[in-house]
């Protein structure tokens, strides 16, 4: 059952990429379009000091479960509700102090986090819990052996405290090994907008369900292949670096079919989108009536995201002997 979604989470992501960047326009009167509502929408969000994105699966274990038998497959309940329970939480801090932090929770606990903090980067994972989610909980112990004679950010990481990357060592090892190192410019930023925009005004086309609990409920609709070629163009030509993956962004196999995304609208800014992978499977695949919405959901507000103390700093001369000791094992 999970095979084929698999292979259309990606296309479903098109829609909530598309919404997430779209946000744009100026302020103003109310918009008198559902479109315009829309980019109101997301344009009230990029205002925000610290704005918090989740990430999550919207269905419970038993509906997982339940799907899963009608495809003849087997989910086990602890399977389903830590797949239930999984979030990825994204956090922006603007103004002077600008931050950003990446979460992947599962059922309240976080495995793994990345934040950048003035230009550094630091890293911490929780590797017991990720092992337990595994049903490998008893690989801890050899993973422990085997870096006991590692550098101490290996050890520190591995134990489950912070490491840090210094922003400016980090910048120049991307750049010996041949990554974009380009900050974007005042230029970019804009470019990046007005892409966004033409995107949205040549390939989406949005109507009004009526007002919900959760607000003004919007629905989008579009193409996924057409939405994908354009988000690839618009990628290549106004994001930092973009251009280096020009040859790697193949959207000739997106299949063309369309695709509906549900978004809402409260007290002028987006609240939440929602994209049912469903849509996307064969009726074959799934019972009739059979929804799996993946949803994002945004507050305009958060946690101050600060460095964490205590960070073992990761050594860049040793991190380049254990990458080539990895890839030449």
């Amino acid at each position: 059952m999970f095979r084929p979604f698999a292979r259309l989470t990606s296309v479903a992501a098109v829609g909530a990429v598309l919404l997430v960047g779209c946000g744009s326009g100026s302020g103003g009167s109310t918009p008198s379009t559902p479109k315009g509502q829309l980019v109101a929408g997301v344009t009230a969000l990029g205002d925000a000091d610290v704005l918090t994105t989740t990430l999550k699966l919207d269905t419970t274990a038993d509906a997982l479960q339940a799907l899963a038998s009608s495809s003849g497959d087997t989910l086990s309940s602890d399977t389903a509700a830590a797949i239930v329970g999984a979030q990825l939480v994204i956090e922006t801090q603007s103004g002077k102090d600008k931050a950003f932090s990446v979460r992947a929770v599962d059922a309240g606990q976080t495995l793994f986090e990345l934040r950048v903090v003035s230009s550094n980067l630091y890293l911490q994972g929780d590797l017991r819990a990720i092992l337990k989610l595994a049903h490998r909980e008893s690989a801890l112990a050899d993973v422990q052996a085997q870096v006991s004679q590692m550098p101490d950010f290996v050890r520190a990481f591995v134990a489950g405290d912070w490491v840090s990357l210094d922003g400016t060592a980090l910048a120049g090892l991307a750049g010996s090994l041949g990554a974009p190192t380009g900050s974007a410019s005042p230029a970019q930023g804009p470019k990046m907008i007005a892409e966004l925009k033409r995107i949205l005004s040549k390939d989406v086309t949005v109507r009004d369900a009526g007002k919900e609990g959760r607000g003004e409920h919007l629905v989008l609709t579009g193409n996924t292949r057409a939405l994908a070629q354009d988000i690839a163009q618009s990628f290549v030509t106004s994001v930092p670096g973009g251009a280096a993956f020009s040859d790697k962004l193949k959207t000739s196999d997106v299949p063309s079919r369309p695709i509906t995304v549900d978004a809402w609208v409260k007290d002028g800014a987006l609240s939440q989108i929602s994209v049912d992978l469903a849509q996307f499977a064969d009726k074959a695949d799934v019972p009739a009536g059979t929804t799996l919405p993946i949803t994002l959901t945004f507050e305009q507000s958060g946690d101050d995201i600060s460095a964490p103390g205590g960070a073992t700093p990761v050594d860049l001369t040793q991190l380049g002997g254990l990458i080539g000791g990895l890839t030449s094992a």
